[in-house]
Protein backbone atom coordinates (compact mmCIF):
# COMPACT_ATOMS: atom_id res chain seq x y z
CA UNK A 1 0.00 0.00 0.00
CA UNK A 2 1.11 3.56 -0.61
CA UNK A 3 0.27 7.07 0.60
CA UNK A 4 1.50 10.62 0.08
CA UNK A 5 2.90 12.53 3.03
CA UNK A 6 2.91 16.24 3.82
CA UNK A 7 6.14 16.64 1.88
CA UNK A 8 4.42 15.34 -1.24
CA UNK A 9 6.55 12.21 -1.83
CA UNK A 10 4.95 8.73 -1.75
CA UNK A 11 6.01 6.25 0.95
CA UNK A 12 5.30 2.56 1.37
CA UNK A 13 4.65 0.99 4.74
CA UNK A 14 3.60 -2.28 6.36
CA UNK A 15 5.26 -4.53 3.77
CA UNK A 16 7.38 -6.25 6.42
CA UNK A 17 5.63 -5.60 9.71
CA UNK A 18 2.11 -5.85 8.48
CA UNK A 19 1.39 -2.62 10.35
CA UNK A 20 -0.31 0.35 8.62
CA UNK A 21 2.68 2.52 9.25
CA UNK A 22 1.40 5.21 6.89
CA UNK A 23 -1.77 5.56 8.97
CA UNK A 24 0.35 5.77 12.08
CA UNK A 25 2.50 8.43 10.40
CA UNK A 26 -0.52 10.51 9.38
CA UNK A 27 -2.02 10.18 12.84
CA UNK A 28 1.13 11.41 14.50
CA UNK A 29 1.42 14.29 12.05
CA UNK A 30 -2.22 15.23 12.66
CA UNK A 31 -1.46 15.56 16.36
CA UNK A 32 1.65 17.58 15.58
CA UNK A 33 -0.43 19.80 13.23
CA UNK A 34 -3.03 20.86 15.83
CA UNK A 35 -1.15 23.97 17.05
CA UNK A 36 -0.71 24.99 13.39
CA UNK A 37 -4.44 24.69 12.78
CA UNK A 38 -5.12 26.84 15.82
CA UNK A 39 -2.70 29.47 14.49
CA UNK A 40 -4.32 29.37 11.05
CA UNK A 41 -7.76 29.70 12.59
CA UNK A 42 -6.69 32.65 14.70
CA UNK A 43 -5.02 34.25 11.68
CA UNK A 44 -8.26 33.87 9.74
CA UNK A 45 -10.14 35.59 12.58
CA UNK A 46 -7.68 38.50 12.63
CA UNK A 47 -7.83 38.82 8.84
CA UNK A 48 -11.63 38.87 9.01
CA UNK A 49 -11.50 41.55 11.69
CA UNK A 50 -9.19 43.61 9.49
CA UNK A 51 -11.60 43.26 6.56
CA UNK A 52 -14.50 44.39 8.74
CA UNK A 53 -12.55 47.40 10.04
CA UNK A 54 -11.79 48.36 6.46
CA UNK A 55 -15.49 48.06 5.64
CA UNK A 56 -16.23 50.35 8.57
CA UNK A 57 -13.63 52.80 7.28
CA UNK A 58 -15.31 52.84 3.85
CA UNK A 59 -18.71 53.52 5.40
CA UNK A 60 -17.32 56.26 7.63
CA UNK A 61 -15.59 57.86 4.65
CA UNK A 62 -18.94 57.96 2.84
CA UNK A 63 -20.51 59.59 5.91
CA UNK A 64 -17.67 62.09 6.23
CA UNK A 65 -17.83 62.99 2.55
CA UNK A 66 -21.60 63.48 2.82
CA UNK A 67 -21.06 65.90 5.71
CA UNK A 68 -18.15 67.62 3.94
CA UNK A 69 -20.37 68.15 0.92
CA UNK A 70 -22.69 70.31 3.04
CA UNK A 71 -20.31 72.20 5.36
CA UNK A 72 -19.56 75.13 2.99
CA UNK A 73 -15.81 74.71 3.40
CA UNK A 74 -13.18 73.93 0.80
CA UNK A 75 -11.45 70.57 0.45
CA UNK A 76 -8.56 71.22 2.85
CA UNK A 77 -10.78 73.19 5.28
CA UNK A 78 -8.62 76.30 4.94
CA UNK A 79 -11.39 78.58 3.70
CA UNK A 80 -15.02 78.82 2.71
CA UNK A 81 -16.17 76.89 -0.37
CA UNK A 82 -16.41 78.71 -3.67
CA UNK A 83 -20.05 77.69 -4.12
CA UNK A 84 -22.99 77.21 -1.80
CA UNK A 85 -23.18 73.58 -0.62
CA UNK A 86 -26.09 73.35 1.79
CA UNK A 87 -28.64 76.01 0.89
CA UNK A 88 -29.87 75.23 -2.60
CA UNK A 89 -32.16 77.47 -4.63
CA UNK A 90 -34.47 77.11 -7.59
CA UNK A 91 -35.59 79.78 -10.00
CA UNK A 92 -38.75 80.30 -12.03
CA UNK A 93 -39.90 82.88 -14.54
CA UNK A 94 -43.28 84.14 -15.69
CA UNK A 95 -41.89 83.78 -19.23
CA UNK A 96 -38.89 81.47 -19.58
CA UNK A 97 -38.74 82.32 -23.31
CA UNK A 98 -37.69 85.85 -22.34
CA UNK A 99 -35.56 85.35 -19.22
CA UNK A 100 -34.40 82.48 -17.02
CA UNK A 101 -32.94 82.64 -13.52
CA UNK A 102 -30.61 80.44 -11.48
CA UNK A 103 -29.40 81.10 -7.97
CA UNK A 104 -26.61 79.97 -5.69
CA UNK A 105 -24.29 81.20 -2.96
CA UNK A 106 -25.38 84.50 -1.44
CA UNK A 107 -28.81 84.60 -3.09
CA UNK A 108 -31.91 85.85 -1.32
CA UNK A 109 -35.32 84.34 -1.88
CA UNK A 110 -37.93 86.60 -3.44
CA UNK A 111 -39.37 88.06 -6.64
CA UNK A 112 -37.43 90.13 -9.17
CA UNK A 113 -39.08 92.31 -11.82
CA UNK A 114 -37.23 92.52 -15.11
CA UNK A 115 -37.93 93.94 -18.57
CA UNK A 116 -35.57 93.05 -21.42
CA UNK A 117 -35.06 95.96 -23.82
CA UNK A 118 -32.37 94.50 -26.10
CA UNK A 119 -30.09 91.47 -26.26
CA UNK A 120 -26.33 91.58 -26.44
CA UNK A 121 -24.76 90.45 -29.70
CA UNK A 122 -21.47 90.49 -31.50
CA UNK A 123 -20.82 92.11 -34.86
CA UNK A 124 -20.69 90.55 -38.29
CA UNK A 125 -19.44 91.51 -41.73
CA UNK A 126 -20.41 90.10 -45.13
CA UNK A 127 -18.13 90.05 -48.14
CA UNK A 128 -19.54 90.92 -51.52
CA UNK A 129 -20.76 87.81 -53.39
CA UNK A 130 -18.33 85.52 -55.21
CA UNK A 131 -19.80 83.89 -58.30
CA UNK A 132 -18.60 80.57 -59.69
CA UNK A 133 -19.55 78.59 -62.74
CA UNK A 134 -21.73 75.49 -62.97
CA UNK A 135 -20.11 72.55 -61.18
CA UNK A 136 -17.60 74.76 -59.39
CA UNK A 137 -17.25 75.17 -55.60
CA UNK A 138 -15.86 77.65 -53.12
CA UNK A 139 -12.44 76.18 -53.88
CA UNK A 140 -12.77 77.81 -57.30
CA UNK A 141 -13.88 81.23 -55.99
CA UNK A 142 -10.85 83.56 -55.75
CA UNK A 143 -11.10 85.64 -52.55
CA UNK A 144 -7.67 87.29 -52.72
CA UNK A 145 -5.40 87.81 -55.69
CA UNK A 146 -1.65 87.39 -55.45
CA UNK A 147 -0.04 89.71 -52.87
CA UNK A 148 -3.44 90.90 -51.58
CA UNK A 149 -4.14 90.91 -47.80
CA UNK A 150 -7.02 91.29 -45.39
CA UNK A 151 -6.84 92.28 -41.70
CA UNK A 152 -9.63 91.48 -39.23
CA UNK A 153 -9.39 93.21 -35.87
CA UNK A 154 -11.18 93.46 -32.54
CA UNK A 155 -9.24 96.48 -31.27
CA UNK A 156 -10.84 96.73 -27.82
CA UNK A 157 -10.19 93.24 -26.50
CA UNK A 158 -11.85 92.39 -23.18
CA UNK A 159 -9.77 94.00 -20.42
CA UNK A 160 -12.33 93.18 -17.72
CA UNK A 161 -12.23 89.42 -18.35
CA UNK A 162 -10.20 87.06 -16.19
CA UNK A 163 -7.74 86.38 -17.68
CA UNK A 164 -7.66 89.57 -19.73
CA UNK A 165 -8.38 89.12 -23.46
CA UNK A 166 -5.93 91.19 -25.47
CA UNK A 167 -7.00 92.98 -28.70
CA UNK A 168 -7.23 90.64 -31.68
CA UNK A 169 -5.65 91.31 -35.08
CA UNK A 170 -5.59 88.65 -37.81
CA UNK A 171 -3.79 89.36 -41.08
CA UNK A 172 -4.09 86.91 -43.98
CA UNK A 173 -1.88 87.35 -47.07
CA UNK A 174 -2.31 85.53 -50.37
CA UNK A 175 1.41 85.71 -51.07
CA UNK A 176 2.56 84.88 -54.59
CA UNK A 177 -0.53 82.79 -55.34
CA UNK A 178 -4.25 83.44 -55.27
CA UNK A 179 -6.29 82.44 -52.23
CA UNK A 180 -9.64 80.69 -52.64
CA UNK A 181 -12.70 81.47 -50.55
CA UNK A 182 -12.41 78.13 -48.76
CA UNK A 183 -8.73 78.68 -48.00
CA UNK A 184 -9.38 82.17 -46.67
CA UNK A 185 -12.06 80.87 -44.33
CA UNK A 186 -9.82 78.08 -43.05
CA UNK A 187 -6.81 80.36 -42.56
CA UNK A 188 -8.88 82.86 -40.57
CA UNK A 189 -10.32 80.17 -38.31
CA UNK A 190 -6.94 78.48 -37.87
CA UNK A 191 -4.84 81.59 -37.35
CA UNK A 192 -2.70 81.57 -34.20
CA UNK A 193 -3.70 85.22 -33.74
CA UNK A 194 -7.40 84.35 -33.69
CA UNK A 195 -7.85 82.47 -30.43
CA UNK A 196 -11.44 81.71 -31.35
CA UNK A 197 -12.50 85.36 -31.17
CA UNK A 198 -13.50 85.57 -34.83
CA UNK A 199 -15.46 82.94 -36.74
CA UNK A 200 -15.43 82.72 -40.53
CA UNK A 201 -18.24 80.95 -42.43
CA UNK A 202 -19.28 80.69 -46.07
CA UNK A 203 -22.89 81.46 -46.98
CA UNK A 204 -24.40 80.27 -50.24
CA UNK A 205 -26.80 83.12 -50.93
CA UNK A 206 -27.99 81.69 -54.26
CA UNK A 207 -26.99 79.12 -56.88
CA UNK A 208 -23.30 79.68 -57.65
CA UNK A 209 -23.09 82.73 -55.37
CA UNK A 210 -21.15 82.65 -52.07
CA UNK A 211 -20.26 85.15 -49.36
CA UNK A 212 -17.72 85.10 -46.52
CA UNK A 213 -19.30 85.92 -43.14
CA UNK A 214 -17.08 87.19 -40.31
CA UNK A 215 -18.57 87.10 -36.81
CA UNK A 216 -17.17 88.15 -33.44
CA UNK A 217 -17.77 85.21 -31.11
CA UNK A 218 -18.16 87.42 -28.03
CA UNK A 219 -21.07 89.77 -27.49
CA UNK A 220 -21.09 93.39 -26.39
CA UNK A 221 -20.53 96.79 -27.93
CA UNK A 222 -16.75 96.48 -27.47
CA UNK A 223 -16.64 93.53 -29.86
CA UNK A 224 -17.07 95.53 -33.07
CA UNK A 225 -15.19 93.98 -35.98
CA UNK A 226 -12.91 96.11 -38.12
CA UNK A 227 -12.03 94.67 -41.54
CA UNK A 228 -9.42 96.37 -43.74
CA UNK A 229 -7.47 95.37 -46.81
CA UNK A 230 -8.37 93.88 -50.17
CA UNK A 231 -11.48 91.87 -49.25
CA UNK A 232 -14.52 93.64 -50.68
CA UNK A 233 -17.29 94.04 -48.09
CA UNK A 234 -21.02 94.43 -48.38
CA UNK A 235 -22.46 97.55 -46.75
CA UNK A 236 -23.69 97.00 -43.17
CA UNK A 237 -27.46 96.86 -42.62
CA UNK A 238 -28.95 100.26 -41.94
CA UNK A 239 -30.98 98.89 -39.02
CA UNK A 240 -27.75 98.21 -37.10
CA UNK A 241 -28.36 94.44 -36.95
CA UNK A 242 -24.78 93.79 -38.11
CA UNK A 243 -23.28 95.89 -35.30
CA UNK A 244 -22.27 94.72 -31.85
CA UNK A 245 -24.37 95.87 -28.91
CA UNK A 246 -24.77 95.39 -25.18
CA UNK A 247 -27.73 93.82 -23.45
CA UNK A 248 -30.06 96.38 -21.93
CA UNK A 249 -32.66 95.45 -19.33
CA UNK A 250 -34.56 97.09 -16.52
CA UNK A 251 -34.33 95.56 -13.04
CA UNK A 252 -36.67 96.91 -10.37
CA UNK A 253 -37.14 99.83 -12.75
CA UNK A 254 -33.39 100.56 -13.00
CA UNK A 255 -31.70 100.48 -16.42
CA UNK A 256 -28.86 97.96 -16.53
CA UNK A 257 -26.39 97.37 -19.37
CA UNK A 258 -24.10 94.37 -19.78
CA UNK A 259 -21.89 92.96 -22.54
CA UNK A 260 -23.36 89.47 -22.21
CA UNK A 261 -26.86 88.03 -22.19
CA UNK A 262 -25.94 86.21 -18.99
CA UNK A 263 -25.90 88.72 -16.14
CA UNK A 264 -24.46 87.09 -13.03
CA UNK A 265 -23.00 90.18 -11.38
CA UNK A 266 -26.13 92.26 -10.91
CA UNK A 267 -27.60 90.56 -7.84
CA UNK A 268 -25.49 88.52 -5.42
CA UNK A 269 -25.89 84.81 -6.07
CA UNK A 270 -28.37 85.33 -8.92
CA UNK A 271 -27.70 84.69 -12.60
CA UNK A 272 -30.10 86.06 -15.21
CA UNK A 273 -30.12 84.58 -18.71
CA UNK A 274 -31.69 86.95 -21.22
CA UNK A 275 -33.16 85.04 -24.14
CA UNK A 276 -35.51 87.39 -25.95
CA UNK A 277 -36.66 90.99 -26.01
CA UNK A 278 -39.73 91.69 -23.91
CA UNK A 279 -43.04 90.81 -25.50
CA UNK A 280 -45.66 93.49 -26.01
CA UNK A 281 -49.04 93.68 -24.32
CA UNK A 282 -52.35 94.60 -25.96
CA UNK A 283 -51.33 98.27 -25.88
CA UNK A 284 -47.97 97.54 -27.53
CA UNK A 285 -46.14 98.19 -24.27
CA UNK A 286 -43.22 95.94 -23.24
CA UNK A 287 -44.20 93.42 -20.59
CA UNK A 288 -42.27 93.30 -17.34
CA UNK A 289 -41.60 89.71 -16.32
CA UNK A 290 -41.11 88.34 -12.80
CA UNK A 291 -38.43 85.85 -11.92
CA UNK A 292 -38.62 84.17 -8.54
CA UNK A 293 -35.79 82.81 -6.43
CA UNK A 294 -36.91 80.26 -3.84
CA UNK A 295 -35.24 77.83 -1.48
CA UNK A 296 -35.22 74.40 -3.12
CA UNK A 297 -36.49 72.32 -0.24
CA UNK A 298 -36.56 69.15 -2.35
CA UNK A 299 -32.87 69.44 -3.26
CA UNK A 300 -31.91 70.19 0.35
CA UNK A 301 -33.99 67.28 1.60
CA UNK A 302 -32.29 65.01 -0.94
CA UNK A 303 -28.84 65.99 0.33
CA UNK A 304 -29.89 65.51 3.96
CA UNK A 305 -31.44 62.12 3.17
CA UNK A 306 -28.13 60.98 1.67
CA UNK A 307 -26.44 61.96 4.93
CA UNK A 308 -29.10 60.21 7.02
CA UNK A 309 -28.75 57.04 4.93
CA UNK A 310 -24.95 57.07 5.28
CA UNK A 311 -25.26 57.59 9.05
CA UNK A 312 -27.76 54.74 9.42
CA UNK A 313 -25.55 52.47 7.33
CA UNK A 314 -22.71 53.01 9.80
CA UNK A 315 -25.04 52.54 12.79
CA UNK A 316 -26.39 49.25 11.38
CA UNK A 317 -22.88 47.98 10.75
CA UNK A 318 -21.79 48.82 14.30
CA UNK A 319 -24.87 47.12 15.75
CA UNK A 320 -24.29 43.98 13.68
CA UNK A 321 -20.76 43.71 15.06
CA UNK A 322 -21.73 44.28 18.68
CA UNK A 323 -24.92 42.19 18.73
CA UNK A 324 -24.88 38.89 20.70
CA UNK A 325 -26.48 35.89 18.98
CA UNK A 326 -28.47 33.92 21.51
CA UNK A 327 -28.74 30.91 19.21
CA UNK A 328 -25.04 30.48 18.49
CA UNK A 329 -23.98 32.01 21.80
CA UNK A 330 -21.50 34.20 19.93
CA UNK A 331 -21.00 37.92 19.43
CA UNK A 332 -19.87 39.80 16.31
CA UNK A 333 -16.22 39.54 15.26
CA UNK A 334 -15.56 43.10 16.47
CA UNK A 335 -17.61 42.86 19.64
CA UNK A 336 -15.91 44.73 22.47
CA UNK A 337 -13.44 46.46 20.17
CA UNK A 338 -12.54 49.88 21.57
CA UNK A 339 -12.64 51.45 18.11
CA UNK A 340 -16.29 50.50 17.69
CA UNK A 341 -17.18 51.90 21.08
CA UNK A 342 -15.32 55.13 20.28
CA UNK A 343 -17.08 55.54 16.92
CA UNK A 344 -20.49 54.85 18.47
CA UNK A 345 -19.84 57.39 21.21
CA UNK A 346 -18.73 60.09 18.79
CA UNK A 347 -21.68 59.58 16.48
CA UNK A 348 -24.18 59.72 19.33
CA UNK A 349 -22.58 62.84 20.73
CA UNK A 350 -22.36 64.67 17.42
CA UNK A 351 -26.08 64.32 16.70
CA UNK A 352 -26.89 65.51 20.22
CA UNK A 353 -24.60 68.54 20.35
CA UNK A 354 -25.98 72.07 20.50
CA UNK A 355 -24.32 75.08 18.86
CA UNK A 356 -23.85 78.79 19.37
CA UNK A 357 -22.64 81.24 16.72
CA UNK A 358 -20.59 84.38 17.12
CA UNK A 359 -22.19 86.25 14.22
CA UNK A 360 -25.72 85.31 15.17
CA UNK A 361 -26.03 84.46 18.87
CA UNK A 362 -29.81 84.57 18.49
CA UNK A 363 -30.01 81.85 15.88
CA UNK A 364 -33.46 80.38 16.66
CA UNK A 365 -32.23 76.81 16.17
CA UNK A 366 -29.06 77.11 18.26
CA UNK A 367 -28.09 78.13 21.77
CA UNK A 368 -29.03 81.65 22.81
CA UNK A 369 -28.19 84.02 25.64
CA UNK A 370 -30.43 85.89 28.02
CA UNK A 371 -30.23 89.59 28.92
CA UNK A 372 -27.38 88.88 31.35
CA UNK A 373 -25.33 86.99 28.76
CA UNK A 374 -26.09 83.61 30.30
CA UNK A 375 -26.20 80.73 27.84
CA UNK A 376 -29.68 79.32 27.34
CA UNK A 377 -30.35 75.63 26.68
CA UNK A 378 -30.74 74.88 22.98
CA UNK A 379 -31.87 72.03 20.77
CA UNK A 380 -29.76 69.69 18.67
CA UNK A 381 -30.04 68.93 14.99
CA UNK A 382 -33.45 67.39 15.67
CA UNK A 383 -34.79 70.94 15.75
CA UNK A 384 -33.90 71.25 12.07
CA UNK A 385 -35.62 68.02 11.08
CA UNK A 386 -32.97 65.29 11.51
CA UNK A 387 -34.42 63.27 14.38
CA UNK A 388 -32.91 60.49 16.47
CA UNK A 389 -35.24 57.48 16.45
CA UNK A 390 -35.04 53.94 17.87
CA UNK A 391 -31.74 52.04 17.93
CA UNK A 392 -29.78 55.24 17.46
CA UNK A 393 -30.90 55.70 13.86
CA UNK A 394 -31.68 59.03 12.19
CA UNK A 395 -34.83 59.99 10.34
CA UNK A 396 -35.51 63.03 8.21
CA UNK A 397 -38.64 64.86 9.32
CA UNK A 398 -39.59 66.51 6.05
CA UNK A 399 -42.47 68.47 7.54
CA UNK A 400 -40.18 70.04 10.14
CA UNK A 401 -37.46 70.72 7.56
CA UNK A 402 -39.90 72.53 5.26
CA UNK A 403 -41.14 74.54 8.22
CA UNK A 404 -37.71 75.80 9.31
CA UNK A 405 -36.60 76.49 5.73
CA UNK A 406 -39.67 78.69 5.34
CA UNK A 407 -39.09 80.32 8.71
CA UNK A 408 -35.40 81.26 8.36
CA UNK A 409 -33.31 79.44 5.71
CA UNK A 410 -30.12 81.40 6.50
CA UNK A 411 -30.31 80.44 10.17
CA UNK A 412 -30.76 76.79 9.14
CA UNK A 413 -27.72 77.07 6.90
CA UNK A 414 -25.70 78.59 9.74
CA UNK A 415 -26.73 75.82 12.11
CA UNK A 416 -25.81 73.13 9.61
CA UNK A 417 -22.61 74.59 8.14
CA UNK A 418 -21.35 77.17 10.62
CA UNK A 419 -19.47 80.23 9.42
CA UNK A 420 -16.03 81.73 9.21
CA UNK A 421 -15.08 84.22 11.92
CA UNK A 422 -14.48 87.67 10.44
CA UNK A 423 -12.01 89.13 12.92
CA UNK A 424 -9.50 87.06 14.82
CA UNK A 425 -6.34 88.07 16.63
CA UNK A 426 -4.18 85.47 14.94
CA UNK A 427 -5.28 86.20 11.36
CA UNK A 428 -1.67 86.35 10.15
CA UNK A 429 -1.05 82.89 11.55
CA UNK A 430 -4.21 81.61 9.86
CA UNK A 431 -3.23 83.13 6.50
CA UNK A 432 0.24 81.60 6.68
CA UNK A 433 -1.20 78.19 7.57
CA UNK A 434 -3.71 78.42 4.73
CA UNK A 435 -1.01 79.35 2.23
CA UNK A 436 1.13 76.41 3.35
CA UNK A 437 -1.75 73.91 3.27
CA UNK A 438 -2.91 75.07 -0.17
CA UNK A 439 0.47 74.10 -1.64
CA UNK A 440 0.32 70.58 -0.19
CA UNK A 441 -1.04 67.66 -2.18
CA UNK A 442 -4.69 66.81 -1.32
CA UNK A 443 -3.63 63.45 0.16
CA UNK A 444 -0.72 64.82 2.16
CA UNK A 445 -0.61 63.37 5.69
CA UNK A 446 -1.98 65.51 8.48
CA UNK A 447 1.47 65.69 10.07
CA UNK A 448 2.57 67.98 7.21
CA UNK A 449 -0.32 70.41 7.64
CA UNK A 450 -0.21 73.54 9.75
CA UNK A 451 -3.21 73.97 11.98
CA UNK A 452 -4.83 76.85 13.80
CA UNK A 453 -7.26 76.23 16.69
CA UNK A 454 -10.75 75.91 15.23
CA UNK A 455 -12.29 78.23 17.76
CA UNK A 456 -10.04 80.96 16.39
CA UNK A 457 -11.09 80.60 12.77
CA UNK A 458 -14.46 78.92 12.37
CA UNK A 459 -17.73 78.63 14.25
CA UNK A 460 -18.52 74.98 13.63
CA UNK A 461 -21.99 73.95 12.55
CA UNK A 462 -23.47 70.46 12.57
CA UNK A 463 -21.87 69.20 9.37
CA UNK A 464 -18.58 70.91 10.20
CA UNK A 465 -18.55 69.07 13.51
CA UNK A 466 -19.43 65.71 11.93
CA UNK A 467 -16.65 66.09 9.38
CA UNK A 468 -14.07 67.00 12.01
CA UNK A 469 -15.03 64.13 14.31
CA UNK A 470 -14.87 61.57 11.51
CA UNK A 471 -11.65 63.00 10.08
CA UNK A 472 -9.78 61.95 13.22
CA UNK A 473 -11.01 58.40 12.64
CA UNK A 474 -10.61 57.94 8.87
CA UNK A 475 -7.73 60.30 8.09
CA UNK A 476 -5.14 58.75 5.77
CA UNK A 477 -1.78 58.23 7.39
CA UNK A 478 -2.57 58.65 11.07
CA UNK A 479 -6.33 58.21 11.55
CA UNK A 480 -7.57 55.81 14.23
CA UNK A 481 -8.64 53.20 11.69
CA UNK A 482 -5.41 53.58 9.74
CA UNK A 483 -3.44 52.91 12.92
CA UNK A 484 -5.68 49.92 13.66
CA UNK A 485 -5.08 48.57 10.15
CA UNK A 486 -1.33 48.87 10.69
CA UNK A 487 -1.71 46.86 13.90
CA UNK A 488 -3.66 44.17 12.06
CA UNK A 489 -0.98 44.05 9.37
CA UNK A 490 1.70 43.60 12.04
CA UNK A 491 -0.22 40.80 13.75
CA UNK A 492 -0.84 39.02 10.44
CA UNK A 493 2.86 39.25 9.64
CA UNK A 494 3.68 37.60 12.96
CA UNK A 495 1.14 34.84 12.25
CA UNK A 496 2.57 34.28 8.77
CA UNK A 497 6.12 34.03 10.14
CA UNK A 498 5.03 31.60 12.85
CA UNK A 499 3.06 29.48 10.38
CA UNK A 500 6.02 29.31 7.99
CA UNK A 501 8.34 28.31 10.82
CA UNK A 502 5.87 25.69 12.06
CA UNK A 503 5.50 24.21 8.57
CA UNK A 504 9.28 23.96 8.33
CA UNK A 505 9.45 22.15 11.70
CA UNK A 506 6.55 19.90 10.70
CA UNK A 507 8.29 18.93 7.46
CA UNK A 508 11.44 18.03 9.43
CA UNK A 509 9.37 16.07 11.93
CA UNK A 510 7.71 14.16 9.10
CA UNK A 511 11.03 13.32 7.55
CA UNK A 512 12.29 12.03 10.88
CA UNK A 513 9.20 9.82 11.36
CA UNK A 514 9.45 8.49 7.83
CA UNK A 515 13.08 7.55 8.42
CA UNK A 516 12.25 5.80 11.70
CA UNK A 517 9.36 3.82 10.22
CA UNK A 518 11.52 2.91 7.24
CA UNK A 519 14.24 1.70 9.58
CA UNK A 520 11.67 -0.38 11.45
CA UNK A 521 10.55 -1.97 8.21
CA UNK A 522 14.15 -2.76 7.24
CA UNK A 523 14.90 -4.31 10.66
CA UNK A 524 11.77 -6.46 10.64
CA UNK A 525 12.43 -7.45 7.06
CA UNK A 526 15.96 -8.50 8.01
CA UNK A 527 14.72 -10.57 10.95
CA UNK A 528 12.17 -12.22 8.72
CA UNK A 529 14.90 -13.15 6.24
CA UNK A 530 17.03 -14.62 9.04
CA UNK A 531 14.05 -16.59 10.31
CA UNK A 532 13.47 -17.98 6.86
CA UNK A 533 17.11 -18.96 6.50
CA UNK A 534 17.17 -20.74 9.86
CA UNK A 535 13.96 -22.55 9.06
CA UNK A 536 15.49 -23.84 5.84
CA UNK A 537 18.34 -25.52 7.81
CA UNK A 538 16.03 -27.88 9.65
Amino acid sequence: MATTTISGRPTFGGLATGLDTNALLQGLLAIERQPLQRMQSRRSEVDNQRTLVRQLNTKLLALRDSARGLDNRNTNLSNVSTSEEFLKYKGSSTNADVVEVTAGKGASAGDIQIRVQQLARGSRRFSTPFTVGVGQTTDDAIALQANQTVTIALPNGRPTDTPVVEPTSITISAGADTLSLSDLRDRINGSIDNGGHVRADILQSSEGSFQLILTSTSTGAENELQVTGDLALQAANLDGSDSAQNAVFHLFGQRIERQSNVADDVLTGVSLKLKRVAELDANDQPITETVTVAVDADAIAGSLQEFVDAYNDVASFLDSQAKYNETTKTAGPLSGDSILRDVQRRLREVVSDAYRFEKNPNNPFALGVDANGKTLPGGSVSGIGIEIVGNGRLKLNRERLDEVLTQDPLAVKEFMSGHEIDHVENQKQIDEANAWNNHLAPNAPASQRRTVPEEDRWNAGFFTNVGEQLEEIVRTGDGLLTERDKLFASRLKVFDTSIDQFNTRLALREETLVQRFSSLERIVSGLQNQQGFLSSLR
